[in-house]
């Protein structure tokens, strides 16, 4: 098992350029879904002999959902560098932005719809 710190203190009056801020967190957010498809797999095979309840179903299925969402976001991020340099007010297409996002609520936020409710499903979602 791989154990990481929680927080590391450092100079407070470090500055890094937007374009470098993306790159890293783009760059934890594919960390992030690599161990969250991890845990899909490990999950899946636990569950392979075993009946489980509409509820635990559900529950099990918001992994899948962030799963999703981190890879997602990721891509958004992957489109957005791929952009002509840009200033941190200059405006971008947002359909240059989605493509080639899978999840209808990540969509759904970039063209200004509200944050998907975490607390019921907007369809079926196959599990794995």
């Amino acid at each position: 098992m791989t154990m990481r710190a929680t927080a590391t203190q450092g100079p407070s009056d470090l500055e890094i350029t937007v374009h470098d801020t993306v790159l890293k967190v783009m760059r934890l957010l594919d960390m992030a879904g690599e161990e969250l498809a991890g845990a899909q797999q490990v999950v899946a095979e636990c569950m392979h002999d075993t009946s489980m309840t509409s509820a635990e179903m559900c529950r099990l299925q918001k992994l899948d959902l962030a799963t999703q969402t981190v890879a997602s976001v990721a891509t958004v991020l992957r489109n957005l560098m791929s952009l002509a340099p840009t200033g941190i007010a200059d405006t971008v297409s947002v359909a240059h932005l989605y493509e080639g996002v899978t999840l209808g609520d990540v969509i759904q936020v970039l063209k200004g719809g509200d944050m998907p409710d975490q607390s019921t499903m907007a369809g079926k979602i196959d599990l794995f």
